[in-house]
This record gives C-alpha cells, structure tokens and sequence, in this order.
C-alpha cells in the first residue's frame, strides 16, 4: 500500500474533514484502520467495522465526512479494515464515505453534503 498524506482541515460538508495531498487512484486502498481503540458498544465519531465493534481513530477516520456521492468507500469484511477510493480522488479533494453503507444503527440526521444525487439524510451514531 502506498503511503497518501492525508491532513485534517475546514471542510465545507461539516465541520473538519480529511483531504489528499496526493492524487489517489481508482481502488486503491490508501489507509488501513488503526484498530488500537475499540468499543462494544456505539460511541460518537467512532465508526461499525464488525458487528459490535466500533473504531476511534483521531488520526482520520473520525474526521472523514459523509457524502451521498462519496469518493471512497470503508471497506469493513476483512480483518484489517481499510479505505479505499471507488474513483479517482485528486490531490486537494476531501475524502468522503457513504456512512449508510457501514452504519446499520443509530439516528437519522440532515446531510448537507450538496451532491447532487443527494438523499438528504444519513445514519450517524
């Protein structure tokens, strides 16, 4: 896996997002999931990677946005869960992930991602 500088800044979806320093290709798999902190139960900005197992990663993935036309995708069937891009992100462009697609629990909220095939809600914790 190619090491991809990935920086926390304003993010004009919600609050501070996470954007690439580099041009990210197509599949490939760009950050693997640090799964040092672990909770069993939902916790806020933390993310479902298993049935009951929920990760806390300050260093990105907490801070990875929800869009309904997302970039990128958190690939969780595997046992060192990743992120991965489904298209081409480039350099300056902010990371996004569908959150429906992980999430099967918690509260529905307001998307203010602006894409264009919004469907104007996610699932959040």
């Amino acid at each position: 896996m190619r090491k991809v500088e990935l920086k926390k800044r304003k993010s004009s979806i919600n609050g501070f997002g996470i954007f690439t320093s580099h041009t990210i290709t197509k599949d490939e798999e760009f950050y693997i999931i640090p799964l040092t902190v672990i909770h069993t139960e939902p916790h806020a900005r933390c993310a479902r990677i298993a049935d009951g197992k929920y990760v806390h990663d300050d260093a990105v993935l907490d801070w990875v946005n929800h869009s309904c036309a997302p970039n990128a995708t958190l690939d969780i069937d595997r046992p060192d869960p990743v992120l991965s891009a489904i298209r081409t992100i480039e350099a300056g462009e902010e990371i996004v992930v569908d959150y429906n697609q992980t999430e099967v629990q918690g509260i529905t909220t307001e998307c203010s991602c602006k894409a264009l095939n919004c469907k104007g809600y996610f699932i959040r914790l």
